[in-house]
């Protein structure tokens, strides 16, 4: 199981080719449970990071929001600063459980609009439970990424580190075009490529077809997700 961990990323043909070939549901749970457990480490090793991230969004909202009085801003802060900066406890725990549980949830959401996606445009029809288990490999990536960037965030005390175009520092903070150019990064765009070369084998289709269409599914998908953000981001800062 770990040479296909590693493989994946080295030699994601001949990995996926063996996957598709004789693949069980079980398969996932090694890269499942790597990506949990790396996501509850670097949690507990940016706590700190992530509280200031909280704090800061706390009082933008707050100070942006005409409708509460300055008593009230400090009656809300003050009951706010215990349970943002308490590295124990509910909150803590609540952190931790939320960055590990987000990995098989965004998986399967993936790995669902893929399936119906690629069902209705690459001409076959699969399973989900296939399809899980190839895009569970598919997002090996985010394991370089937590190795890459979780030493910079907490060395630089900076969450928002960018490994793709959200580096250009387009548009302001929350605003579509930020959102959109920040999900344009290296290691999502990996992600997508490896569930390309798995969809080959499971929808016995070229690598470019596969490419097009889960390109098109993740570039949509991220021009929602990006008007949503903003959207929210726009009623906060109202």
């Amino acid at each position: 199981m770990l040479s296909s961990i590693i493989n994946t990323l080295t030699a994601p043909k001949e990995t996926f080719q063996r996957i598709c070939e004789n693949y069980s549901p079980k398969e996932a749970l090694a890269p499942l449970s790597i990506m949990m457990i790396l996501a509850v480490v670097s949690s507990m090793i940016l706590s700190d990071q992530i509280a200031d991230l909280q704090w800061d969004q706390i009082q933008q909202s707050l100070n942006n929001n005409p409708n509460i009085s300055e008593e009230q801003k400090q009656e809300i802060l003050g009951s706010q600063y215990d349970r943002i900066y308490s590295n124990s406890g509910p909150t803590a725990v609540f952190i931790y459980i939320s960055s590990a549980i987000s990995w098989p949830v965004r998986i399967l959401f993936w790995s669902l609009f893929s399936m119906l996606f690629s069902n209705l445009f690459l001409g076959s029809k699969n399973k989900l439970g296939a399809v899980f288990t190839v895009t569970s490999f598919s997002y090996l990536p985010s394991v370089i990424e937590y190795i890459v960037k979780t030493p910079i965030q907490y060395s630089t005390d900076n969450m928002m580190i960018f490994t793709g175009l959200g580096a250009l520092g387009i548009g302001e903070q929350g605003s579509f075009i930020n959102n959109f150019l920040s999900g344009l990064d290296i290691f999502a765009f990996w992600r997508v490529y490896l569930t390309a070369v798995g969809f080959t084998f499971l929808y016995n289709s070229k690598i470019n077809d596969t490419l097009r269409a889960l390109g098109i599914l993740w570039i949509s998908s991220l021009i929602f997700f990006s008007a949503i953000g903003a959207f929210f981001a726009g009623l906060g800062g109202a």
